[in-house]
């Protein structure tokens, strides 16, 4: 009905279908139907595989990170509540929350014409989330962290805390996996981006 009545579209137009699987389907709209046309395999996705685990921030700002980490090239996000999250998130609101998500996602994906739509998953606790992951480095802004960013581990997942960062407990559960991207301090919503850029470029 979309392609109908908002985009004006009409038989014989040629629309693209991305099966989220890397390939793209040129097809021809016949009524409510999409004949295949044509099948494509732009090469837009990233050879390095990123995942960003994100520290509930307050207000929109994770929208801020997920648009802009997908359109960057992200290809996986974890979202957790740190010590200083302000935000908490109910049970029964998760699946609508997600799902929320990977609509700013899957708008993000088609604005930079990504063939993958990023995975976006809940975890409760920072614990089991570095057991559970490989190539952790954990992004810190304690003076005392020496250790500069990998940008030539993969795949890696960037571990970042929210605002006012991580709490001494969090500090201590992190310490192997610390990393600095410099002396300057950046916002939680920023700093996975700059992250992840400086690895896929």
């Amino acid at each position: 009905d979309k392609l109908v009545h908002v985009l004006r579209l009409r038989s014989g137009a040629r629309i693209a279908v991305l099966p989220n699987d890397g390939s793209c389907w040129e097809c021809e709209l016949q009524g409510r139907n999409a004949i295949p046309v044509e099948r494509h395999e732009p090469q837009t996705e990233p050879a390095i595989h990123i995942t960003l685990a994100q520290g509930l921030p307050k207000g929109d700002k994770l929208d801020d990170v997920i648009r802009s980490c997908t359109m960057v090239g992200v290809s996986r996000f974890i979202v957790f509540p740190a010590d200083r999250s302000v935000v908490k998130w109910e049970e029964k609101k998760l699946e609508d929350r997600l799902r929320r998500l990977q609509a700013v996602a899957r708008e993000a994906a088609e604005t930079s014409f990504r063939m993958r739509l990023p995975e976006i998953v809940y975890t409760d606790k920072l614990a089991k989330l570095l057991k559970q992951e490989k190539g952790i480095q954990a992004l810190s802004e304690y003076e005392s962290v020496a250790k500069p960013l990998d940008k030539s581990l993969t795949p890696t997942t960037l571990l970042v805390g929210p605002e006012g960062g991580w709490s001494p407990r969090e500090a201590e559960m992190i310490a192997e996996f610390a990393v600095t991207l410099g002396p300057r301090v950046l916002r939680t919503e920023h700093a996975g981006l700059v992250a992840a850029s400086a690895i896929l470029t």
